[in-house]
């Protein structure tokens, strides 16, 4: 029986939206063990409240009480997020944290993140999800702490050890907040990543990077290619329910575009044996940018890394009996890309 005309168009137009959003078929990696959510506890400290509501006339005395309550968060927020000196004269050092919670722009940011994020239940959930995966793959991993911050724009989420996990929430009040457009006019391809929707992606992908070597100075293309996209496998292995796009932080029709210029991506990066040059600045081809280095404008940033996901997707899918620690600890790219047999289609 043939189908009216109107139910095809239907059903074309939702294949084509489907094409755009779902995931590609993966393989999930084999657990160490299975840990459940209700098994895990998310705690949450909001450091920028008690940080906020400090008396600017007595800075010396309640800082000292706030280091000696978070010693560990503190040191790092004071001296790398905030680059205070951890030497040098203390009247300065004082001086720069009175301006920083005293400083009108700083106090109208402090509420706005207060405003927007009055509550935390729902990155809460979330959290849970993807703590209780990543002690499913490292059992012997602690439970990370989350501490909440404002950090003037100079960082999003970052780790402490193993332990903790900073979140710097004025990188999340949305594109379309008043100050991003001058802070980061020179960046405006990042702007709409600063969402609320991003902050868990955020998080898996600093607990990654404390996992994933960084490649050194000698290494290929295709190594920093599988680095980022080790990276990216881990996240998607710690929150399976995220789009693909979500993950890599792209839109729906950048990842589309990644997927029907897939062969041409490999092959650009094959051509000339660009695949396993060493020059540093390969690594243009796997950060984020507006576009990817010698690719269309259409392109979006990092497409190097985007086609590692895929060949580390695909080495999963060759080997499913495979531990996300045994995937991470995998040092020959070589042999990542010979046995996934990877191979994309035109």
């Amino acid at each position: 029986m043939m189908l009216p005309k109107r139910i095809l168009l239907s059903v074309f137009i939702l294949m084509i939206t489907f094409s755009c959003t779902c995931h590609r078929e993966q393989t999930q990696a084999k657990k160490e063990k299975e840990v459940k959510k209700s098994d895990v506890k998310v705690e949450f400290v909001r450091f920028e409240k008690e940080l906020f509501a400090i008396n600017p006339n007595n800075i010396d005395a309640e800082l000292q009480k706030l280091q000696t309550k978070y010693p560990t968060f503190y040191n790092v927020f004071y001296n790398q997020v905030l680059s205070v000196p951890a030497v040098g004269a203390k009247d300065i050092q004082l001086k720069m944290m009175q301006d920083f919670i005293t400083n009108k722009y700083n106090i109208g940011l402090y509420d706005s993140v207060q405003q927007q994020y009055a509550n935390l239940d729902f990155l809460k959930e979330e959290l849970q999800e993807a703590f209780a995966n990543y002690k499913s793959y490292f059992p012997e991993k602690p439970t990370p702490k989350v501490v909440t911050c404002i950090s003037d724009f100079t960082i999003t989420a970052f780790t402490i050890t193993d332990s903790i996990i900073g979140i710097s929430l004025d990188m999340y009040l949305g594109e379309k907040y008043i100050y991003y457009a001058d802070v980061f006019k020179e960046y405006t391809f990042m702007i709409p990543t600063f969402e609320k929707k991003y902050i868990a992606i955020d998080c898996a992908n600093v607990l990654a990077k404390n996992l994933v070597a960084v490649p050194d100075d000698k290494s290929t293309l295709l190594d920093k290619m599988l680095a980022e996209g080790k990276i990216l496998y881990f996240i998607q292995s710690v929150l399976p329910s995220r789009k693909d796009a979500e993950i890599i932080k792209y839109t729906n029709k950048q990842y589309q575009w990644c997927l029907d210029n897939e062969l041409q991506i490999w092959t650009y990066f094959l051509n000339q044996n660009r695949l396993y040059d060493t020059k540093f600045e390969q690594f243009k081809y796997v950060k984020d940018g507006p576009s990817t280095y010698g690719m269309p404008k259409e392109s979006p940033g990092k497409a190097g890394a985007w086609l590692g996901w895929q060949i580390i997707r695909k080495y999963m899918q060759e080997k499913p009996n495979t531990t996300l620690k045994q995937l991470i600890d995998m040092k020959d790219g070589q042999k990542i890309l010979t046995d996934s047999k990877y191979k994309p289609k035109a």
